[in-house]
């Protein structure tokens, strides 16, 4: 069964545990859930007051799942991952230290290609005859080791507007879209950090993000080629929006943005979760430290019918 992310978005919750249980309680409202710890995938507080125990961040991350922190925009400003009960650790660790520069570069490849395709992917789905999808595949294709001539860069700058219109600009604290891209790329970053922290890697050594405001290089590191299918996610959702100019993030929305988590995938084991899609990932990438060569194995996104775009 794949796990939940539980977040309290609004004041007046208390937060306990009972009997391998987390209890979300708000006694002003009558309101009263009780969720296995075992089922949870991220416990993400952006409520401006609410507090957490040291008991309940033990008991979370005893189970494999994270806690985020949210900020006053949404955006997370710490974020909780488990490594006591992971047995391979030590030797893992070992491994994602040694791992070469030239392996890291080729790495980074390898994950930018992979990014720039699905955004290719994503664009066709929407706009089949979009006169900018040759040249997004092409950027894909020429993607250098380590990226040397920034394609990423250049793909994105296609991309977004070729998917969100002309005058969009992608932006960490903007609003509008960019309100849903950021709620939505928080769920699938919990995403990605559960999956490094249960393949037993360190989340602060990345093979390309390396800032010092950065705690988290790795998990952005390997969110990359996923956030195409977050962006397809945001697109359908704008699609139901009767004023997209102003955006309010709503419970309703919520929900529909974390059904990123079950997003179908094919992998070697047949369709399966992103989640679980991405796990098969992070362990690909545990392989390519222990075999010194890029053995990256990316799920392929899988696409229903066509969806109608946005009206222009």
């Amino acid at each position: 069964m794949d796990r939940q992310i539980i977040e309290i978005s609004n004041d007046g919750f208390n937060l306990s545990l009972y009997r391998g249980f987390l209890v979300v309680e708000n006694k002003n409202q009558g309101l009263k859930s009780e969720i296995p710890l075992d089922n949870i995938l991220a416990l993400i507080l952006s409520a401006n007051n609410v507090s957490v125990t040291k008991n309940i961040i033990n008991a979370i991350a005893e189970q494999g799942g994270n806690i985020i922190f949210c900020d006053k925009n949404y955006l997370p400003s710490a974020l909780t991952t488990p490594y006591t009960g992971h047995w391979l650790i030590s030797s893992r660790v070992r491994r994602q230290i040694d791992c070469s520069k030239p392996l890291q570069k080729n790495l980074w490849k390898s994950i930018v290609q992979n990014k720039i395709f699905n955004q290719a992917k994503i664009l066709e789905y929407f706009f089949p005859q979009h006169p900018r999808l040759a040249r997004l595949k092409q950027l894909a294709r020429e993607t250098l080791s380590n990226d040397a001539k920034n394609n990423e860069g250049t793909a994105a700058a296609i991309y977004f507007k070729s998917l969100f219109g002309k005058n969009f600009v992608r932006d960490r604290l903007g609003n509008n879209a960019n309100i849903l891209l950021n709620y939505t790329y928080i769920v699938l970053r919990a995403m990605v950090a559960r999956s490094i922290a249960g393949n037993g890697l360190l989340p602060y050594l990345g093979l390309k993000h390396c800032t010092k405001s950065n705690p988290l290089p790795l998990v952005d590191d390997l969110i990359e080629p996923f956030r195409a299918i977050a962006d397809k996610i945001v697109f359908e959702q704008l699609n139901q929006l009767v004023n997209i100019e102003q955006i309010e993030l709503t419970p309703e929305i919520k929900r529909n943005l974390t059904k990123i988590i079950t997003f179908p995938v094919l992998t070697g084991k047949g369709c399966v979760s992103l989640s679980e899609g991405i796990n098969d990932f992070v362990s690909s990438l545990v392989t390519s430290f222990e075999l010194k060569k890029v053995v990256l194995q990316y799920p392929t996104i899988q696409l229903q019918e066509l969806s109608k775009r946005l009206p222009d």
